[in-house]
């Protein structure tokens, strides 16, 4: 049976949530657990403190009552405490929290679970394509716990204000590699998660919010370098505005110049320069996050593309009518891809290798044949002829899989025909009266349906470049109905049902499909020699060898034979009278 790629059930989302918010849990409450750790306002911290906002009673000398301030404490690293309220607040704070009692573990514990939950329910139940995938989740996963480790670290053992982390990097990955409305649902889960490591604090929670949504909605498709950085300049900006928003509003007032007195210690440069170095570690760190998220970088893709690839080679050599098939695949699928903004590489690299499975028993396919040559499907019963053909889906995954490449491309290999019927060998069957009682789910190809834009289209290309050869005359009308029709039938099928594909990049695919097909069978002017072959006339005369120097001398001489015709004209002729 063909091993696909794994899709997450209900009972990973638990395990997976459960064993996050565990390890989370663990993480976030990871100093309360070591005495050593306390902070003692009398002695130097051994690590940062940084408290919750507290309203704290301020007398007023012009009204001559107290009135309410709310302050955010923090002792760095090193420090002792002098004011006696700050160092009653840090007793208090320490005492409250050392050791952690069961109640309260157990209620962010739960929390977390929740978040987690919702995460993983969402990339299973409503995120399109890859978000689904078992691989997917835990690299997701991975990635939102280690930005957290780093940012609990960062939060223990430096000075720097909470507004530095880079909160946006996981959104920019998302989106770039899942798509953006499950990078909005991994902004929100992800800002919540740390903000907790701050006792949830509202205003790192609005800014972190702003960061990560201003990153997934400016990233672009385009593959720029600098893409990453200038998103981050974007989100640092929208982080910047909500904090002075955040603190006018829970804080009672913000002084900018007073923030700004101070650049190391400003928290509004730091939430400026969270959004750039969010980007900055979005770029820097990319190779790895497609690792964890199960994407194949781009590297790795144009090594792939290299025709004198060893695979590539076997299959020029063994099927060479499947690969030309396949090279005319990967041309129209790169531009399809490409007027919908999926990654043409990858689908012109999966188109490449998608069938290779047919260099075992490749003459069971009409394009390996020679002319004249007889099908071997004659001889043999509709069922083991289908059988035959669907080999090719698990003998290409399997091929693939022992040549180490890469999981998105072998995902070409076994969605190209996802769960669809071979029509022709079940017709024939049923023509024949289905003597053996076969069923139709027999004659379905043992592969899955696109979980991808890139898989989806590969699919569809598939089959109407074979079709294409088939339209003779080669007219637009033709072609477009052949295309449409393709694509209908495939939705009927709900082949596509797990593709994320829109009606609207059904239709643009349509269209550029059409165009595609008309540009490369468009008809020619015969040439001469055609005709007077076809006519029975005399052959015409082959030109001759002429090197550039005779070409060059010839040239000069046509040309001075040009001007001295041109002197000896009457003057009167115009221009246009002049040979």
């Amino acid at each position: 049976m063909l091993r696909t790629r794994l899709i997450a059930g209900v009972t990973a989302a638990l395990v997976l949530s459960a064993v996050c918010a565990t390890l989370l849990t663990l993480i976030t409450t990871a100093e309360t657990f070591f005495e050593p750790l306390r902070v003692d306002p009398s002695r130097p911290a051994p690590v940062t403190l940084r408290l919750p906002q507290t309203a704290i009673p301020v007398f007023d000398s012009q009204s001559g009552h107290n009135r309410v301030r709310v302050v955010e404490v923090m002792v760095p690293r090193g420090s002792t405490v002098t004011d006696p309220t700050v160092a009653g607040l840090v007793r208090a704070y320490e005492l409250s929290r050392r050791p952690p009692n069961a109640g309260s573990l157990l209620g962010l514990w739960f929390v977390y679970f929740l978040i987690f939950m919702m995460l993983a329910s969402y990339l299973r139940r409503l995120s399109p394509g890859r978000g689904a995938l078992l691989r997917t989740q835990v690299g997701l996963v991975g990635l939102i716990l280690f930005c957290l480790v780093l940012a609990k670290v960062g939060l223990l053992y430096s000075n720097l204000p909470a507004y530095l982390i880079p909160v946006a990097a996981v959104p920019l990955w998302v989106t770039r590699y899942l798509d953006r409305r499950s990078a909005f649902i991994v902004s929100i889960g992800l800002s919540f998660l740390t903000a907790s490591l701050h006792a949830f604090s509202l205003t790192l929670l609005s800014v972190y919010l702003a960061a990560s949504m201003t990153a997934t909605l400016v990233l672009g498709h385009r593959r720029r370098w600098l893409r990453y950085l200038t998103t981050g300049v974007a989100s640092g900006l929208a982080a910047a505005a909500m904090l002075l928003a955040a603190k006018s509003w829970f804080s009672g007032g913000f002084s900018m110049h007073a923030d700004l007195s101070s650049p190391w210690d400003s928290e509004l440069m730091a939430a400026f320069a969270g959004g750039i170095f969010a980007g900055a570690l979005a770029q820097t760190l990319e190779g790895p996050a497609i690792i964890l998220l199960g994407a194949v970088s781009r590297a790795r893709l144009l090594d792939l593309s290299d025709l004198d690839q060893p695979l590539l080679r076997k299959m020029a050599k063994e099927a060479p009518g499947s690969w030309e098939h396949s090279r005319a695949m990967a041309n129209l699928a790169e531009v399809a891809a490409a007027s919908i903004g999926a990654d043409a590489l990858l689908t012109r690299i999966g188109a490449y290798y998608h069938d290779l499975g047919k260099t075992r028993q490749c003459k069971y396919f009409v394009e390996n044949l020679e002319p004249g040559e007889i099908s071997p499907h004659e001889a043999l019963d509709p069922d083991v002829s289908a059988d035959a053909i669907m080999h090719h889906v698990v003998e290409g995954t399997r091929i693939l899989r022992a040549g180490r490449i890469p999981e998105p491309v072998v995902e070409f290999a076994y969605t190209h025909h996802g769960t669809s019927v071979i029509e022709y060998f079940w017709h024939k069957c049923l023509a024949q009266g289905n003597p053996k009682n076969i069923p139709e789910s027999f004659f379905r190809y043992p592969g899955m349906r696109p979980r991808t834009k890139e898989t989806a289209i590969l699919m569809l290309i598939d089959s109407i470049e074979a079709a294409s050869r088939t339209i003779d005359p080669p007219e637009r009308d033709k072609f477009n109905e052949m295309v449409q029709r393709i694509i209908f039938v495939k939705l009927q099928q709900g082949q596509l049902d797990e593709s994320s594909l829109t009606t609207s990049d059904l239709r643009i695919l349509s269209t550029q499909l059409t165009d595609t097909l008309c540009n490369v069978y468009h008809s020619r002017i015969r040439y001469p020699w055609q005709d007077a072959k076809s006519q029975g006339r005399e052959p015409l005369p082959v030109p001759g060898l002429a090197t550039e120097d005779e070409v060059a001398q010839a040239h000069t001489a046509n040309l001075k034979a040009r001007n001295s015709v041109r002197e000896d004209m009457p003057q009167h002729l115009s221009e246009d009278e002049m040979p």
